[in-house]
């Protein structure tokens, strides 16, 4: 009796559950009184902070 062959390996389903749109963060309660805050991301510490101008710049 012979094997039948495999099925094609296909990419896993995505979840059937509706995406989560983030909602809008005011910069104020992210950054607080100082302007900026650090960002820990894959190990790596980022510094986001708000410039004299108004301008957000995120620095590693």
């Amino acid at each position: 009796m012979k094997n039948d062959p495999q099925p094609p390996t296909t990419k896993p389903e995505m979840s059937r559950t509706p995406a989560v749109i983030p909602r809008p963060l005011d910069s104020v309660a992210l950054l607080g009184t100082k302007g900026e805050v650090e960002i820990t991301h894959q190990g790596e510490t980022y510094r986001l902070r708000r410039t004299r101008q108004g301008k957000l710049i995120l620095t590693k």
